[in-house]
């Protein structure tokens, strides 16, 4: 195929996928229903074409193959599926619709990190993953303990206390001790992994600097955000992560509510774990903290804390100068995000 621009949506599955040619004037030239490991190569064969894909794992992957010959857009998951229903009443977003939002313009998009910040976090995930499976293997051990009416007051998983757990001799326990000493290994392993991929990173080890940020939260952080560019301002990075109060309008009544929850889910868990180490370690934050508990309880403050901590790394990873380098004889208007604590 070959000529003008073509827009080509693909509605990616695991085994079959939708794919939708259509010309800059709206004319579909071809859809056709292909099995997902023929796409690569039926997209090969079309000449001058933007592709279009959701989101998903599996058009991710392929994204990253393609992206190096080929335009590839990201549709925005939420924004594109309110526009396509407002036009089509459907749960579905389909490949015609994404091809035809791209060309006339209307498509929402999303951020398709490079391959560096790709294999940051699926480094992340994976040891985000781990950590879940071992606090399950954790509570299925209490859970057999608790069975068997058997009781112990300190920690379990310290070294005396799984002599303890080994002393009992039950099958089952041995067996779940066992699986949690692998995957324990496994987290130590990725966390070495982790503190490398920070000390070899301008970004990451800037991050460090800033009270409650360790390797693996600042790693966490800089693979979530990616370029810090595409975000004009903090306030931006902090709707990015879901931090900012929803808000409604009613008549000439402005009404702020919760946080959206909206966003990326990771980057606001990670900076709501830093926010109460900081707290901890650092004058600013922690009266900054009680000055919100003191008006709106320690929920609200924390995430108050979390969303300044945000402020905080938009300033460090937009100057790429360390947060202690901000000193009283240093601040200025430039840093508004971190001498502003009101």
């Amino acid at each position: 195929m070959g000529g003008s621009r073509v827009y080509v949506g693909v509605d990616v599955h695991k085994n079959f996928s939708f794919v939708c040619v259509m010309k800059e004037s709206g004319e579909v030239i071809l859809e056709k229903k292909v099995r997902t490991e023929e796409l690569e190569k039926l997209l090969e064969d079309i000449e001058n074409k933007t592709i279009i894909l959701e989101p998903t794992t599996t058009a991710i992957k392929l994204a990253r193959k393609l992206r190096k010959n080929n335009e590839i857009l990201l549709s925005h998951p939420y924004k594109t599926k309110l526009i396509a229903e407002s036009k089509k009443k459907t749960d579905k977003v389909d490949a015609r619709v994404l091809a035809d939002l791209a060309r006339t313009n209307f498509l929402p998009t999303a951020y398709l990190p490079p391959d560096e910040i790709m294999e940051l976090r699926e480094i992340i995930r994976e040891r985000i993953r781990l950590k879940k499976l071992s606090t399950s293997i954790k509570n299925r051990i209490h859970s057999i303990l608790a069975k068997n009416g058997i009781k112990y007051d300190r920690n379990l998983f310290t070294s005396e206390g799984r002599e303890f757990l080994y002393s009992l001799n039950n099958e089952w326990i041995n067996r779940y001790l066992r699986i949690l000493s692998s995957i324990e290994n496994e987290i130590k392993e990725i966390d070495r992994e982790i503190r490398q991929k920070c000390l070899e990173n301008e970004e990451t080890m800037l991050l460090t600097t800033i009270p409650g940020i360790g390797f693996f939260s600042a790693l966490l952080i800089y693979a979530e955000i990616g370029d810090v560019k595409r975000f004009p301002n903090s306030k931006k990075l902090c709707s990015y992560a879901g931090l900012v109060p929803s808000v409604r309008q009613s008549g000439n009544k402005v009404i702020t509510g919760k946080i959206t929850k909206e966003g990326n889910k990771l980057l606001r868990w990670v900076l709501v774990q830093c926010a109460f180490v900081a707290i901890r370690n650092d004058e600013k934050f922690r009266n900054f903290y009680e000055r919100i508990k003191q008006r709106k309880g320690p929920q609200k403050a924390i995430v108050a804390t979390a969303r300044k901590l945000l402020t905080v790394v938009y300033a460090v990873l937009r100057d790429k100068k360390p947060y202690i380098s901000y000193t009283p004889t240093t601040y200025g208007e430039e840093f508004t995000p971190v001498t502003n604590w009101a």
